[in-house]
Formats: structure tokens, C-alpha cells, sequence
């Protein structure tokens, strides 16, 4: 009973599939035309202003984090070892002061802050955020591929 079962199903698999056709690398997206057809978006330019010589680019949203508003190329790769973007800062004493603001060294928050984990000295840079490209991304000229409704 169960090689007849077993038979039959692979019977209908195959002239299920031979009927229907087969469906071919033009056709496997979800609109009427192929996936190829889509446009290439525009190469994007960075800035290239030194660091501290620019202005800050408002957020795109509350709460976003800020976006690096100067060249990049010096500062990586980011590693725990070696951290260019922690020479200006990384200024903990200046967090809220009257010296920082309109200044345009914008120095990391209180959250950055706390040894590893932030359960260590408090004035010390915590180990699970020197990634700093992870959150903060560098400037661009790139126009948004989907409107922003933020």
C-alpha cells in the first residue's frame, strides 16, 4: 500500500510539473516584467571636507544616530585596537557642557560610555560600541530610493 501511495505521488509530481511548465529566470519576480529590468541607483558622492571643517546633517529622525558628516577613509578600519574616531570624540568631561554646544566636535553619549558592557568605569569607552560605523553612516549626495515618512 505504501509503495502504491509512493508511486503515485511521484506519477503526479512529474506530469504535475511537465503540464504546468517550467518557470524560467525572466519570470521568477513578483511583477509583470523581469527582475532585470530594474534600474541601477546612481552612484552616491561622499564628502570630502576634513573632519571638524563642516557642519553637522540634522537626523533623519528623533533618536536616529548622527551621520558622519566628514572623509571616513582615514579613520578605517574600525577596530577594538585602533579607533580614529575616538581622538576627537571621545571627550566625556563635555557631554551637556555650554563648550560643546554649536561646537561641531559632537562628543558620544553617556550610552557609550561604561567599560564593556557598560558595567565598568564609567568615564571609559564601552567595549560593545567601538564598532562606530555600525550605527553612524557617512553623508552622502545619494536621493532616497523610497520616500521618508518619518
Amino acid at each position: 500500500m505504501k509503495i502504491k501511495l509512493l508511486l503515485m505521488s511521484v506519477i503526479l509530481a512529474f506530469f504535475g510539473n511537465a503540464l504546468a511548465g517550467a518557470i524560467d529566470e525572466l519570470n521568477m519576480g513578483l511583477g509583470d516584467d523581469a527582475v532585470f529590468n530594474d534600474p541601477t541607483p546612481a552612484t552616491a558622492a561622499y564628502p570630502q571636507t576634513k573632519e571638524g571643517k563642516n557642519d553637522r546633517v540634522k537626523p533623519a529622525y528623533h533618536t536616529a544616530p548622527p551621520v558622519v558628516p566628514h572623509r571616513m577613509e582615514t579613520h578605517l578600519p574600525i577596530t577594538m585596537e585602533e579607533n580614529g574616531c575616538l581622538d576627537c570624540h571621545d571627550q566625556y568631561k563635555k557631554i551637556g557642557s555650554k563648550y560643546v554646544k554649536g561646537k561641531k566636535k559632537l562628543p558620544m553619549p553617556k550610552s557609550h560610555y561604561g567599560g564593556f558592557a557598560g558595567k565598568g568605569v564609567k568615564d571609559e569607552v564601552s567595549g560593545a560600541r567601538y564598532t562606530c560605523v555600525q550605527c553612524h553612516v557617512q553623508a552622502s549626495d545619494a536621493v532616497p530610493l523610497v520616500e521618508n515618512t518619518f
